[in-house]
C-alpha cells in the first residue's frame, strides 16, 4: 500500500503509469500496480482509501494527484 504524496510522485516520475479504479463491495478504490493508495496520513492497520462514487474517484486523480494521463476503470 503506497500513501498519496507517494503515488504522486510516482506518477510525475513516471507518466506511462497507467492508474487503475476498480470497484469493491459498495466503493471505488485506485491503485497502481497492484499497490492501492492509501489515504495521505496512514491508518493503523493500513487501509485502502474507499470512494463511493466512481466520479470521486476520478476527481480525486485528476485534482489532488494532478494525474493527466490514461486511467483504467475495471469492474469485477
Amino acid at each position: 500500500m503506497i500513501n498519496a504524496p507517494t503515488a504522486k510522485g510516482l506518477l510525475e516520475y513516471d507518466p506511462s503509469i497507467i492508474p487503475l479504479i476498480f470497484e469493491c463491495d459498495g466503493y471505488f478504490e485506485i491503485a497502481i500496480g497492484l499497490q492501492p493508495i492509501a489515504p495521505q496520513r496512514m491508518t493503523s492497520p493500513p487501509t485502502a482509501r474507499k470512494f463511493k462514487t466512481l466520479a470521486a474517484a476520478h476527481s480525486y486523480l485528476r485534482k489532488f494527484l494532478e494525474h493527466k494521463g490514461d486511467i483504467l476503470i475495471k469492474k469485477p
